[in-house]
């Protein structure tokens, strides 16, 4: 999977939680009650971003981890 994929799988979420709490708060001005569904929903959308964020770094620490770990490959020429 590409970075740019990877930054949209994160993005996605996020932007729906900031779309969904706008919709609540012009609903909210426009009808004086509150939609606690909607508000609902974008905390939902936050917290799936937050996860895939966190995994996505996780992912990245261990990664980085094993390629400290693993011993380092050197190159041998052809046996004289």
């Amino acid at each position: 999977m590409s970075r740019s994929s990877v930054l949209l799988i994160i993005g996605i979420p996020w932007a729906t939680a900031v779309a969904v709490v706008l919709m609540v708060t012009k609903i909210h001005a426009n009808s004086g009650r509150v939609h606690w569904g909607l508000l609902g929903s974008a905390c939902i959308c936050f917290s799936i971003g937050c996860l895939a964020r966190t995994s996505v770094g996780l992912h990245d620490l261990a990664q980085a981890a094993r390629r400290e770990a693993a011993p380092p490959v050197t190159e041998q020429g052809p046996a004289k």
